[in-house]
């Protein structure tokens, strides 16, 4: 059996400050252990039971979305830790994590996790401030985009989010003005009214609690599109572009270039981003039509077993709407370049909106 050397916890982030009492005593608690891959170690909704130090391997954290598919979260990797929240909270494990090569691990299990709380001040400090970092992570993980976010950069974005209140037909954002920022509902609901020419605006969406509003603008770097308006008193989260950009775009967003896409076309589904005109003028030959403006009420209608590319005549609407498909756990990248870039067969015509079904085959909807 390994045995774990004190000063090999000061890689650790958690041990990095504890006295070298402490480390002698904590070294002795700890069980080595070696896993193969694909195993799971921990299993998303069971009951926390060990804490864990990678010695060296690689895992897979993933949670579970409200499709029920898998979504990966993180990679976890040599002197990372893992499984500490659950134990802290005494609640169940929320992500499901999996061994994607051999691993070897060092396993703390909870009756000796506890023990070490009392070993020193630093630990049980240090430790007592991630439980209030958990439980800014809990409420924001109910929230529709960070759902599926890195744990840290969940908590990076709790620094980064300004909360505003507004009352009843207070607008929030306003069609035509430039996008500087995305919205999160915390509280209340609001309508989303769109207006076309001199007509009155017309309320085509309602959104909820958790739900997500604002980064179409961001993306395409167009002018606001539609106005929101608060329907009662609602609570809204506000994430400025940059932050926006450097942390949910980046995190939401992946490209495949059309000639690789050529090469494997036949195991995607392409959605067409762009409204039924366009995509009747000309599209990619297989693409079915969801544009970007009905896509969220098409969610339920889409396989989330799927893999999915999306993309409009250049990048803006189908990097819009990989954004909103990633953020709700599809399996989903954007075709760089869009149409304009694509070398590939296109065909035209076509008699609406079309969704793909589980088989392959297309839906359509007239």
């Amino acid at each position: 059996m390994e045995t774990l050397i004190p000063q090999r916890l000061k890689l650790y982030s958690y041990f990095s400050h504890l006295s070298d009492g402490a480390l002698e005593e904590l070294s002795k608690k700890f069980l080595y252990t070696e896993i193969p891959a694909g195993i799971k170690i921990i299993r998303e909704g069971e009951a926390a039971d060990s804490f864990y130090l990678i010695e060296s391997g690689e895992l897979e954290v993933t949670k579970k979305t409200k499709f029920n598919q898998d979504a990966k979260i993180t990679t976890l990797k040599c002197t990372e830790a893992f499984g500490e929240m659950a134990l802290l909270t005494c609640s169940p494990r929320n992500s499901t994590i999996t061994t994607l090569t051999d691993v070897s691990l060092y396993k703390l299990l909870k009756r000796d996790f506890e023990e070490v709380l009392q070993l020193d001040a630093t630990f049980s400090n240090m430790l007592d401030e991630k439980i209030r970092d958990r439980s800014i992570f809990n409420k924001m993980k109910t929230l529709q985009p960070f759902a599926l976010l890195e744990p840290e950069k969940m908590l990076t974005l709790s620094d980064k989010l300004e909360e505003k209140n507004y009352a009843p037909g207070e607008n929030i954002i306003v069609q035509g003005e430039k996008g500087d920022a995305y919205y999160i509902v915390k509280s209340g609901s609001v309508a989303v009214l769109k207006k076309k020419g001199e007509d009155d605006p017309v309320q085509v969406a309602t959104l909820g609690n958790g739900e997500a509003f604002g980064e179409e603008a961001l993306i395409r770097e167009d002018p606001r599109n539609a106005t929101v308006q608060a329907i009662d008193n609602a609570s809204v989260l506000r994430l400025d572009k940059k932050d926006f950009d450097d942390i949910l775009k980046e995190s939401f967003l992946e490209w495949d270039f059309p000639e690789e896409v050529e090469e494997v076309r036949d195991k995607y589904i392409i959605i067409d981003a762009r409204i039924t005109p366009e995509y009747e003028e000309e599209h990619i030959k297989g693409a079915v039509s969801i544009p970007i403006e009905v896509l969220r009420q098409k969610y339920s209608e889409l396989d989330p077993s799927l893999e999915y590319l999306t993309y409009c005549t250049n990048d803006s609407r189908g990097m819009t709407a990989a954004f909103l498909m990633r953020s709700q756990g599809f399996n989903v990248k954007s075709i760089r370049g869009g149409l304009s870039a694509w070398d590939g067969p296109v065909v035209q015509g076509g008699d609406g909106i079309h969704t793909p079904l589980s088989d392959g085959k297309e839906d359509v909807k007239q």
